[in-house]
């Protein structure tokens, strides 16, 4: 197909006159008139841009929140997506509009179209049960004049009520047909393959393209700092590299697989990877952001790829050549360089169980709580045998090296071998500056990067005594969880 068909707010639509990079955002405003969703930041910090997608991928179908601002219309085709003029299809208020009017939750009102259809989604989900969801629901929602009390009781009151109305009906009305999407237009090209076979073909003939996940990155790049890419190939509607399945040998992650799939999928067994995604971003950036876009932009302050590696994650690469793998700690070579080659592409990752001897958690340091980038963050790993004997020690971090992951060695080499202690943790603290050289940027002096770090070691030692795996718990001020015996 050569343009771009989607449905918005019911409509059909067919786009074949525009540039590539246009955002989701531009085109609702500049095209087609609906300026009820506002551009704010303008890159995903304040929701002000949240519209609605159909997920047809899951069974059943679900509504998902997402920036406009951070979608790329290409990525748009055979999705249908809903604005805030959508909610008054029944002919009068919806029960969202009607609990903001009610409670007071809108002030000024440039945010509230953005605050309405995170509620929206809220109002259609099944799964709100634990109070960190009523709270991540609209982290990415940010307000400056009606204050969040009125805003966080229109979420309890609508969180599940799945009213029967025609957006239920729509869930239910099947998805739109995918297809092969290879746009061009003024000389910028940009392909969706449904097939690995498609994409890797396109790859072998067009090893200059870039290759775009949920774009939560590039469409930054391209629309605030005028980056132009002129050949890019997404992975978005590659069905088979979206899915998070749980199996004997480990977690195998598709390389498009959503941020939100995976938080889902690992609250459980995997419980260092959702810990750390409860803050890792927004609602609505998790829901388009991928496992693969995170980890292969090679960014020293990533969040993902400390956790994989430390849990001790290889990753498939693919091309018309076949596939390769290989541990992921080995797949960051320098700042924002990897060992891909031209024509390959990131396919899955896998990480292995999690045996029951090894201590494991995750740890982000940033200025906010929510919607942040680090200062930092490690993901700590050790596994000891029968005699408390270190076995396995793997202490990766993010922010404090100029290459992702960057691990602690001497820290690590220093516990391996001896008794999993107080005393052997602060000496292996105490190398952490050995370790590192971090910089002094806007975020983080270097002597504070330092600290810090040595800090979530020795903190990591205390929270692990009684729980290896910490849960999720909500951090008020802290991000290690001590628990206190009386």
């Amino acid at each position: 197909m050569s343009k771009i068909r989607c449905l918005i707010n019911d409509q059909p639509v067919e786009i074949d006159d525009i540039s590539p990079t246009m955002t989701l955002l531009a085109f609702l405003r500049e095209r087609m008139q609906l300026t009820g969703t506002k551009e704010g930041c303008n890159e995903g910090d304040c929701g002000a841009c949240t519209v609605i997608l159909i997920d047809d991928e899951v069974e059943p179908a679900k509504f998902v929140a997402v920036n406009a601002c951070l979608v790329l219309m290409p990525m748009m085709h055979c999705r249908r997506i809903y604005t805030i003029e959508a909610l008054d299809r029944e002919g009068g208020r919806h029960l969202v509009q009607e609990s903001i009017l009610r409670r007071y939750a809108s002030q000024c009102g440039y945010c509230t179209p953005g605050i309405a259809m995170s509620l929206f989604e809220a109002t259609y989900r099944h799964d709100m049960r634990e109070p960190w969801q009523f709270v991540e629901q609209m982290a990415g929602n940010l307000c400056r004049c009606t204050g969040y009390r009125p805003i966080m009781e229109s979420v309890r009151e609508l969180a599940g009520l799945c009213p029967d109305d025609g957006f239920s009906r729509a869930l239910k009305s099947g998805a739109m047909t995918r297809e092969t999407l290879d746009y061009t237009y003024k000389g910028e090209r940009f392909f969706m393959p449904l097939t690995l076979g498609e994409l890797y073909t396109f790859l072998a003939s067009h090893p200059e393209a870039m290759i775009v996940n949920g774009a939560s990155d590039v469409s930054v790049m391209t629309n605030k700092r005028r980056v132009n890419y002129s050949t890019m190939v997404s992975l978005m509607a590659l069905t088979e590299l979206e899915q998070v399945t749980e199996t004997e040998s480990g977690l195998l992650i598709g390389a498009a697989a959503p941020l939100s799939v995976l938080e889902e999928a690992t609250q459980e067994r995997y419980a260092p990877i959702g810990r750390l995604l409860r803050y890792f971003a927004s609602h609505q950036i998790k829901h388009v952001a991928t496992v693969g876009g995170s980890v292969c932009g090679a960014s020293p302050i990533g969040d993902m790829a400390p956790v994989l590696v430390a849990l001790g994650a290889s990753v498939t690469i693919g091309s018309q050549k076949g596939e390769r793998t290989l541990p992921l700690d080995a797949f960051f070579l320098g700042y924002r360089k990897t060992v891909m080659a031209p024509g390959e592409a990131v396919i899955r990752f896998t990480v292995p169980p999690i045996p029951k001897n090894a201590r494991c958690a995750s740890y982000k340091i940033s200025k906010r709580q929510e919607l942040d980038i680090s200062s930092l963050s490690a993901t700590l790993y050790v596994e000891t045998d029968a005699d408390n004997i270190v076995t396995v020690a793997r202490f990766p971090y993010g922010g404090m090296a100029a290459k992702a992951a960057a691990r602690a060695h001497k820290a690590e080499a220093y516990v391996t071998g001896k008794p999993w202690t107080k005393e052997n943790a602060e000496a292996a603290a105490e190398l952490i500056g050995e370790d590192f050289t971090p910089i002094s940027d806007v975020r983080a002096s270097a002597w504070y990067r330092s600290k810090a770090a040595a800090n979530l070691l020795r903190g990591f030692y205390e929270e692990t005594l009684h729980h290896y795996i910490p849960a999720r718990a909500y951090r008020p001020s802290a991000t290690v969880q001590i628990e206190v015996k009386p």
